[in-house]
């Protein structure tokens, strides 16, 4: 039996608090002890309230400020990926007139992001997937109220969700492969890799048993690296898809200076098609996931829902196989 949504009122009489303790126990304005919040915060788990302090005011905000928060996955190297979500964000949002935040989302900068959700001062949120502080931030907008969109696959969101294709986008790589006559084909792994995986395999068909795995990376040295190992274990391997751009190239260009030919003697494939990779030489044959759109989509998204619309469905980026010099 579905559980009654409690109200402020009942959720406040059912601690033996007033409304204004716990209406601060979910904003910044008033004071309110470490210890009390927590309590509060943790009985509204249990009990499943949600409080609603930013739709509450959300007609009287007039900047309808959002914030973008994102997980740094990778370490030493700029996240392009990232970066190009960010233009769509970025562009949509200052074409609808609404001020954005950037935050990025480390264990220790989780306590200022919090404040940030809770502190009345955005009227929504955009979240990427990737690491634990993902799916904190995640939560603590649900549980004060606020309207927010998440970038990925988070468990158990739905509606308010924008993804992107992988299985497909490794599909059309691995299909590539297979209809160009290549036999030896090789995974270099990286970020969101078993829909890669999965996809890749069923592109390749039958050749799918020959697949051999490398675990990669993320970086331009770990795609750079790898190729000695597929060297060394994958003789006479001929064709190659990366997990993302950057492990393409940097794995291109060990193989160009141990005298390999591209696409001749290894054909590449990377992953999401960076605005880089058709300048890179050979220009990069990639999975085109459309990152803009991405971004601009939950933009859209989350308008509707400071708007007071419900959302229901995910939506889903298509992709699309861009053939360069490279495969």
């Amino acid at each position: 039996m579905k559980q009654k949504k409690l109200n402020i009122r009942q959720f406040a009489l059912k601690l033996g608090v007033s409304t204004a303790t716990v209406s601060r126990a979910f904003g910044t304005k008033g004071r309110i002890s470490d210890s009390t919040r927590r309590m509060i915060k943790a009985k509204a788990e249990q009990v499943g309230y949600r409080a609603n302090y930013h739709a509450s005011n959300l007609i009287s905000r007039k900047t309808h400020t959002v914030a973008f928060f994102y997980p740094p996955l990778i370490k030493g190297e700029p996240d392009y990926f990232i970066t190009e979500i960010m233009f769509g964000v970025n562009s949509e949002s200052s074409q609808r007139k609404m001020p954005l935040q950037i935050h990025s989302l480390y264990p220790e900068s989780m306590a200022f992001c919090k404040d940030v959700v809770l502190n009345g001062s955005i009227s929504g949120i955009i979240v990427i997937e990737g690491a634990r502080e993902s799916t904190e931030i995640v939560k603590t907008a649900k549980s004060s109220g606020l309207p927010y969109v998440v970038i990925g696959n988070f468990p158990g969101e739905k509606g308010n969700t924008v993804t992107f294709d992988n299985a497909r986008g490794a599909m059309l790589a691995g299909r590539h492969f297979r209809e160009s006559g290549r036999k030896k084909p090789v995974y270099i792994g990286g970020l969101s890799d078993k829909k890669k995986k999965d996809g890749f395999r069923s592109g390749l068909g039958t050749l799918s048993s020959k697949l051999h795995l490398d675990r990669g990376g993320s970086t331009f040295l770990d795609g750079y690296n790898s190729f000695a190992r597929i060297a060394g274990s994958v003789p006479g391997a001929d064709c190659v898809l990366c997990a993302n751009d950057i492990l393409a190239m940097g794995f291109i260009k060990a193989a160009l200076a141990n005298g390999k030919e591209i696409p001749e003697d290894i054909a590449v494939i990377g992953f999401d098609d960076l605005r880089i990779s058709q300048y890179f030489s050979p220009a990069l044959t990639t999975i085109r996931l459309h990152m803009d759109a991405i971004g601009e989509k939950s933009v859209h998204l989350l308008s509707r829902m400071m708007n007071g619309e419900k959302l229901t469905a995910v939506e889903k980026i298509d992709c699309e196989l861009i053939v360069r010099d490279s495969a």
